[in-house]
């Protein structure tokens, strides 16, 4: 059963109908779905396809193997070439509608060098007749998205251009639609939104037992991923190990994390996350108030099931190798397990408030943290989850709790809220996965029933 993407569906069969249309670039990370995808939209295309998945091999390999791939597809006998061009023009002869897919194009790049392979495919690209589209896919995401820049060749040449990213908290319930909401809000937090992954997961399992199985163990599946799939890229620069195991479960400023590595004053970090978010490992949040404010920029990790590893396992291998799953899960993880999923959560209403906010009539200005400096009070800190309306700010204090969230508790919030006199024009939320002991008058209420009803 393929689930989710409806809008990388709908983008693609655009593209394949099209008689415009000749190139397509799909990239992201590894087993986020890319083939998946394409293979499901071109079960249902009325045009014959061939799938070619290039190989960390040389050129020379892979061109042989491309034209025997053709020639078995087409039934027709090919003889050998020496440029990928050379095959393409061959194909000019077949007159019915044909998809070409070369998978992991980053290989090809490797195995020629970047630009003769890019110049190569420019030429393909250009002279693709009306019956012939390419799709190129990679995961390098580094790389796919360099190859699209203004001075590289292929610049301009993609009709089509998808950055597959992971699938958001209410796709991924799909995955375990027989569970609670509670518990579909704990593993999101920590498995995040890989189809690969979700498909791992056993919905008769607890929590606990599932990252014992999956991440813990050292054959753990989703632990494989990461150690040997996204190490592949994020291995090539050592210190972005180091980078993300500062980062970890935290949320911090530049300065921060230049003091933990000792990098200060090198300028070499700047240089490294931005590595990173070329990479979609790194997120970089900048409070809606303080968007000229260098010193409020603060890096996370983006990716849950990433962050959940640096946070716990990267740091602690020697550890979980010397005493074993249960109890490393008990001593390392337990104790600030439900504080690591609730500043997930957070991230999950900030997604719920965007999709809620966008079928409302009345126009947003922005939806992120905000960032308080009050003079009066002589208090600063941050609001992580704020919508900016043209006349005030909506202000929403996020619970993670397994209980109702009580009247005392609403009126400490809303006391300290109110004391911040910068804020003068703003009005006060409250989201808990508990509910609400009691919901007083004048405060807007969103419980976990609300944050998964959205269509």
């Amino acid at each position: 059963m393929f689930i989710g993407r409806q809008q990388e569906i709908k983008e693609l069969n655009e593209f394949l109908s099209s008689e415009k249309t000749k190139a397509a670039l799909i990239y992201g990370k590894r087993r986020i779905g890319k083939t998946t995808l394409i293979q499901h939209v071109l079960s249902g295309a009325k045009k014959d396809n061939i799938f070619f998945e290039a190989s960390e091999d040389t050129y020379e390999s892979n061109l042989s193997s491309f034209t025997d791939l053709i020639s078995t597809s087409l039934s027709i006998p090919l003889g050998s070439y020496k440029l990928f061009n050379e095959v393409f023009s061959f194909l000019k002869v077949t007159a019915k509608p044909l998809v070409v897919v070369i998978d992991e194009f980053q290989y090809l790049m490797t195995a020629k060098s970047e630009r003769s392979a890019e110049s190569e495919f420019k030429q393909v690209i250009d002279s693709l007749p009306p019956n012939i589209k390419l799709i190129l896919t990679g995961s390098y995401v580094t790389a796919m998205k360099e190859i699209i820049l203004e001075d590289r060749p292929l610049f301009g040449r993609f009709d089509l251009i998808q950055n597959i990213g992971e699938l958001d908290y209410l796709t991924s319930r799909e995955f375990y639609k027989n569970l609670g909401l509670y518990n579909c809000v704990e593993l999101y937090a920590v498995f995040g939104g890989s189809p690969f992954i979700l498909s791992l997961i056993r919905e008769d399992e607890s929590l606990s037992e599932n990252i014992k199985c999956l991440l813990l163990n050292p054959t753990g599946i989703a632990r494989t991923y990461i150690e040997f799939i996204l190490f592949k890229e994020v291995g090539k620069v050592g210190i972005l190990n180091d980078i993300l195991r500062v980062l970890g479960n935290g949320k911090l400023r530049y300065s921060q994390i230049e003091n933990k590595l000792n990098l200060k004053s090198t300028g070499l970090l700047s240089k490294y996350l931005k590595l990173l978010e070329k990479m979609d490992l790194v997120d970089v949040t900048i409070p809606i108030n303080k968007k000229a404010d260098d010193k409020k920029t603060f890096y996370s990790i983006k990716d849950n099931l990433v962050r959940f590893f640096y946070a716990y396992i990267y740091p602690n291998k020697s550890q979980l190798q010397n005493i074993g799953a249960d109890s490393f899960f008990e001593s390392y993880i337990s104790p600030s397990l439900t504080t690591f999923i609730s500043y997930r959560f957070e991230g999950i209403v900030r997604d719920y408030l965007k999709i809620k906010t966008s079928k409302e009539s009345l126009p947003v200005l922005n939806i992120g943290t905000y960032w308080y400096d009050d003079k009066l009070t002589r208090t600063n800190g941050e609001f992580d989850c704020v919508v900016q309306y043209k006349t005030y700010y909506m202000i929403y204090e996020v619970k993670f709790y397994s209980r109702p969230m009580s009247v005392n508790e609403i009126h400490e919030e809303v006391k300290q809220i109110e004391s911040i006199t910068e804020l003068e024009n703003k009005k006060i939320g409250f989201v808990c996965t508990g509910g609400f002991e009691e919901r007083i008058d004048g405060y807007e209420y969103i419980d976990i029933n609300d944050v998964y009803s959205l269509k």
